[in-house]
């Protein structure tokens, strides 16, 4: 029998909806299915970073696609984009690394300019400067609404004839030659030609559901990171870039004109296992919050008068490098079927790029002529040591 759609997408977060926009220029039967809503799991918890500074060629290009995605996005929807510019400052031990880095974001057509570490001073009064020996300022990054963005993309394609289920979550996919039958929690079936899996940390569990023993199932693993929201003083309120701080593996990200967004780039926190299957905290614990808010008063005293107002924690699904798994399932016998997970905190900021490399993918562009070779985010990489590496590698999670 004929397959209900040529393309299901399992997940509707930022990845998931960029897919089905990128897929529904092929004129095909494509639903896009999400066990509670739009936009409602990880993608909501994202402090929604946008940059381009990143030490990897290809994820840097990737970046500079997407940032150009976000910036030109009027004619989509909404995305909420607002650009206060960003500041990187590194330590003497990596001023060359960071120097070499800028020739090759430049050569991308990235705007970067090295500044000052006086021009961190007025922005930011009376900031401690331990550290900062060389400064790389991105004046166009800056954040967007993840939310936004992930609903523009979904009315788009639902615009387009995507057809959209929410509330049904998917328990078990069985593949068979030409056809994958996915099974819903309320016992009832829908079949596709080619399935794709964006489905964050969930992924694992899913193939476990569908037969996948402990060995076979990807190398995703779940960790926890909170974001703290702090109203600044207001010797610091106004308009401010956002900060990246790697000697104390925090950024600091000012919203709108009043808050603060704090966050970790600490490695460890990656390596501190999640059981999804459980109870996870929505905000902060106190040891976090005295923790993190002491290394953002370390940095900059005046925010010892800040008064912390809300936090939110959320899941990255990390892999062993620290990006995404974009490949076929096949080799688990799962003919048919896709994955695009395992995005490691790059989730929205990339989003645009990731769902035209999956489009391409299971649309059967040759990896030859497409926009970014999808095979360079095999799994085939974690066995064979070539994963994909940054030159910031000992610098916390800038990647």
């Amino acid at each position: 029998m004929d397959p209900d759609f040529d393309f299901i997408i399992v997940g509707a977060g930022s990845t998931g909806t960029s897919i089905s926009y990128y897929l529904r220029r092929y004129g095909k039967r494509v639903l896009l299915i999400d066990a509670k809503g739009i936009a409602t799991g990880n993608t909501a918890r994202s402090s929604a970073l946008i940059r381009t500074h990143y030490s990897n060629e290809l994820i840097a290009a990737m970046g500079k696609y997407s940032f150009d995605a976000i910036s030109n996005f009027d004619s989509i929807g909404f995305s909420g984009l607002h650009q206060p510019g960003m500041f990187f400052p590194f330590p003497e031990k990596y001023k060359e690394v960071a120097r070499e880095n800028v020739e090759m974001l430049r050569k991308l057509g990235i705007r970067e300019e090295e500044r000052s570490v006086t021009d961190i001073v007025k922005q930011f009064p009376g900031i401690s400067l331990d550290g900062y020996d060389y400064v790389v300022y991105e004046p166009l990054s800056g954040y967007a609404d993840p939310v936004a963005v992930s609903n523009s993309y979904a009315e788009s394609s639902r615009d387009s004839g995507v057809v959209q289920m929410v509330g049904r979550e998917v328990k078990r996919i069985e593949s068979e030659k030409g056809s994958v039958r996915l099974l819903l929690g309320d016992g009832s079936t829908i079949t596709g030609r080619k399935v794709i899996l964006a489905t964050n940390v969930w992924t694992n569990r899913l193939l476990e559901w569908s037969g996948v023993s402990g060995g076979k199932l990807l190398p995703i693993t779940a960790s926890l990171h909170t974001v703290l929201y702090l109203k600044r003083p207001p010797v610091l309120q106004g308009e401010k870039p956002i900060l990246w701080d790697p000697p104390n593996l925090a950024y600091y990200k000012p919203e709108g004109l009043t808050l603060f967004a704090l966050g970790s780039l600490d490695p460890e926190i990656d390596k501190r296992p999640v059981n999804i299957d459980e109870i996870l905290p929505e905000t902060a614990d106190n040891d976090y919050t005295v923790d993190y808010v002491g290394r953002l008063i370390n940095r900059i005293p005046g925010m010892g008068e800040a008064t912390v107002v809300s936090s939110i924690t959320g899941l990255y699904d990390m892999t062993p490098d620290g990006q995404a798994i974009i490949s076929s399932l096949d080799y688990l016998g799962f003919e048919g079927v896709y994955v695009c997970a395992g995005l490691s905190g790059h989730g929205f900021k990339l989003s645009p790029a990731y769902g035209l490399i999956t489009s391409e993918m299971v649309t059967d562009v040759e990896p030859e002529k497409s926009t970014f070779d999808w095979r360079n985010f095999s799994p085939d990489r974690f066995r064979n040591g070539k994963m994909l590496t940054s030159r910031y590698s000992e610098i916390g999670t800038i990647y």
